[in-house]
């Protein structure tokens, strides 16, 4: 009933009038839904919420007389508003649907255990890894991301890394009702920046690593740090669930101050682990020694109560070693063993777009990877080049409507690490792709061979025209992504599709 809503917002609320014994089917924050015919016949609470884009009081008119709605829940009531329909007035509309939603889908992440992952590269394939170990401890995990909401092979693709807190609490909720008990997700900059993880009560929290990207909306790395933080000091304790575990890079700056701003914290957890043994807590987790090779990889890990222990993986690059110990040292804080966490890595499937390879029947290799940021292009391109026993071919683009800075960036990395380069569209979205590929131009030096060509297909294409034996051709910036941008439109564009149709013509 709503009237039991009134609870929920303590003594912020005020009723103008209506009826309060109305039953709710369905909260919102968006208007857009009562155009569905199936979502608009369900009895709904409206939040009028303040977004960077748009204000949801704006739509209160409008909506003043919908037979969908049961209640307004509203920061402030606008000019000239009349209407039958009871409102609630709040503080923090936001905030007060946060509170809703964890209500009326019944805290899915409260019973559950609940990890989440951020930073800037990494997040999917430790979400796999993590989904991987949960299971082998006998769990049954949804795991939540940019590629997809996956349980138990029941797969929805996503259209956001991490969405809104209700559609996560709706999608969860829908998952525990089938038997899910654990939850691994990716925590997006935006969506901690913007408040879309409220009331999502977590276990445990994974950080991979910060470097510069999202630029264009957090302005500086100190604004960006500041939102990856906030999935620590807000989300992870501020709940109130007893475990608490923060797993943590002692390599680099932002982890390490991480490490440093969360000591002394009662029931908190902290795992650390370190390719430096001079920088090691006394319960780090450190990596004694690593090999890899264009079929996996061999890390050596020793501290924080494991014996010398060498592990075994399918995922290639020491870029992944960040990967691969966040998980180990996850399992590690769940007790589990030596034997569980080397389980828990054979059991990991293949990771879509995260440097997999296209199986072509030809002694050259060729791989995909969604790498579009220049760290990451950089860590991929510093795996293949000593693995490469022929040419190291790249194609690459920078996406439209994005952080211009990168462009020449990602050019000046290409031309150092790889011997030919393929230099290609991305998604330009509404911007001129030309323009982008001029962008991209002005970080080279030109020497070495420079293909531009705009049209993606084409650039691949060519990229796998008169391959040797020992070359790798990496094709990077889309990774899992089936489908290309070009203005307003979204076409099918898959890079593994294109590769092996253009490598049997």
């Amino acid at each position: 009933m709503l009237k039991e809503w009134i609870s929920l917002f303590k003594n912020e609320n005020l009723w103008l009038s209506g009826d309060a014994d109305a039953n709710v089917e369905n909260i919102t924050a968006d208007s857009r839904i009562f155009a569905d015919d199936k979502l608009r016949t369900l009895k709904t609470v409206f939040f009028a919420r303040r977004g960077a884009a748009k204000d949801g009081h704006e739509f209160l008119n409008s909506l003043a007389s919908s037979p969908s709605i049961v209640a307004f829940v509203v920061e402030s009531i606008p000019a000239n508003f009349k209407t039958k329909i009871p409102v609630i007035v709040v503080r923090d509309s936001t905030a007060a649907m946060a509170v809703a939603a964890k209500t009326f889908y019944k805290d899915p992440t409260h019973e559950a255990l609940t990890v989440a992952v951020t930073g800037t590269n990494g997040k999917t394939t430790t979400t796999f890894l993590v989904q991987s170990l949960l299971k082998v401890l006998g769990r049954r995990p949804v795991r939540m991301g940019t590629i997809e909401t996956e349980f138990e092979n029941k797969r929805i693709e996503s259209q956001l890394t991490t969405p809104d807190f209700t559609e996560i609490q709706k999608s969860f909720s829908n998952f525990r009702n089938l038997g899910a008990n654990a939850f691994i997700f990716e925590a997006s900059s935006h969506a901690l920046d913007q408040r879309r993880l409220l009331g999502i009560e977590v276990d445990a929290a994974i950080f991979t690593n910060l470097t510069p990207e999202h630029l264009d909306y957090h302005r500086t790395m100190e604004k960006y740090f500041e939102a990856k933080k906030k999935l620590f000091s807000d989300l992870l304790l501020h709940n109130q669930k007893k475990t608490k575990i923060v797993v943590l890079p002692l390599d680099g700056s932002y982890g390490s101050r991480l490490v440093e701003e969360l000591q002394g914290i009662n029931d908190l957890q902290c795992m650390t682990w370190t390719l430096d043994k001079a920088k090691a807590l006394p319960q780090s987790l450190i990596v004694e020694n690593f090999k890899t090779s264009l079929k996996g990889s061999e890390i050596e890990v020793s501290g924080s109560g494991l014996s010398k222990q060498v592990f075994h993986s399918r995922l290639v690059g020491e870029y992944n070693v960040e990967n691969i110990m966040g998980m180990i040292a996850l399992g590690v804080a769940l007790k589990a063993d030596a034997k569980t966490l080397q389980k828990a890595l054979d059991e990991v499937p293949a990771i879509p777009g995260r440097l997999e390879p296209v199986e072509l029947k030809s002694k050259a290799a060729v791989f995909v990877d969604y790498a579009h940021t220049p760290d990451a292009l950089e860590n991929v391109l510093m795996t293949l080049r000593p693995l490469t026993k022929g040419k190291l071919k790249v194609v690459f683009g920078c996406g439209g409507d994005r952080d211009r800075l990168k462009r020449p960036q990602m050019g000046a990395i290409a031309e150092l690490y790889a011997d030919e380069l393929f230099v290609t569209s991305d998604n330009p979205r509404t911007e001129d792709p030309e323009s982008i590929l001029q962008q991209i131009l002005q970080g080279l030096q030109r020497l070495k061979p420079v293909n531009v060509e705009v049209d993606r297909r084409k650039a691949i294409e060519l990229s796998l025209k008169n391959l040797q034996d020992g070359d790798v051709v990496l094709i990077a910036g889309k990774g899992h992504e089936n489908y290309q941008i070009l203005g307003q439109k979204k076409i099918h564009f898959d890079d593994r599709e294109v590769a092996l149709e253009c490598f049997s013509n």
